[in-house]
């Protein structure tokens, strides 16, 4: 196996890569494709970009590489190169380093730490994405998230200065709020992150940590949320087909409602459905009394 392509779009390509111990690019020089690539490593791999010197890559490191770069790779885990990488359309990879205070179209790194908790979301992320359990907004809002820790990791530790921002707080608050003007429009909608941003004249970066930092929630859990409060209202009916409410709200299957209002809620939807019933009430009394359900 070469590359696992996980998820096309129009702001990036994700996929999995694996260079076998016996694969011929061991002994030769490699380069990257057009775009621009952030390489997250899964195997320890020595890594040498034309110009600069040797690096050992692991998981707790993210590489980043220009379009048509040349490297070299040397074998350290005896289970080759395997990575989960990200090759970014030029206009997002654009968008990206502007939302961090940076002028130009690229990283202007090579390399740098790669925080814990958005690693482990992008490690999870690439299972449902294996299993088809994943919807665009939220792939879309994990790999922002996943690059910009990176990002801010690298500025960071190679001490790149990043320019004036010009926004003000009242302009993020105008944003934020426009945001959660059209997903309540939109609840039902399968809107990707880039169709929300295009709709708010913002970029993909800039909106997703702008968002959570002012709200306490991803676009994408707060959208759910707003899918799951509404099937509140429609469970009062004994006669609510599950299925049909599922797909009306714009969950993928009736699996994948049930499972995230039992998240959610700690209670199955059919339950909160059926509470007009004796043991329906029963159940729903116990609920109340233990105070279940997790935390939004």
């Amino acid at each position: 196996m070469n590359e696992l392509p996980l998820y096309e779009g129009r702001l990036f390509r994700l996929a999995e890569f694996c260079c076998l111990p016996d694969d011929a690019r061991w002994r030769s020089v490699n380069t990257v494709g057009e775009r621009p690539v952030a390489a997250f490593p899964l195997t320890s791999v020595v890594i040498r970009q034309h110009g600069r010197d040797a690096q050992l890559a692991n998981a707790n490191h993210v590489i980043f590489y220009r379009g048509r770069e040349r490297y070299e790779r040397a074998l350290h885990d005896p289970r080759g190169d395997r990575c989960v990488f990200v090759a970014l359309e030029p206009g997002f990879a654009g968008s990206m380093v502007a939302a961090h205070g940076l002028g130009g179209d690229v990283v202007p790194v090579t390399a740098g730490p790669s925080p814990a908790r958005p690693y482990l979301q992008l490690r999870l992320l690439v299972r449902a994405l294996r299993a088809g359990r994943a919807e665009s907004l939220a792939v879309e809002e994990v790999v922002c998230v996943a690059l910009g820790s990176a990002v801010d990791a690298a500025i960071a530790v190679n001490g790149v200065r990043r320019a004036a921002r010009t926004t003000t707080a009242a302009e993020h608050g105008r944003l934020v709020e426009d945001a959660k003007l059209l997903l309540t429009e939109r609840a039902a909608e399968h809107d990707s992150l880039a169709d929300v941003a295009k709709r708010l004249h913002a970029t993909e970066f800039h909106l997703a940590r702008l968002f959570r930092a002012r709200t306490g929630f991803t676009l994408h859990r707060y959208r759910t949320q707003l899918r799951l409060r509404a099937a509140l209202d429609r469970l009062g009916s004994p006669d609510q087909d599950l299925t049909a409410l599922a797909r009306e709200l714009g969950f993928n299957s009736h699996s994948h409602f049930t499972g995230l209002f039992g998240d959610v809620f700690g209670v199955a939807p059919s339950v909160v459905r059926d509470g007009c019933g004796r043991r329906g009430r029963a159940e729903l009394r116990k609920i109340l009394e233990a105070g279940g359900g997790r935390p939004a």
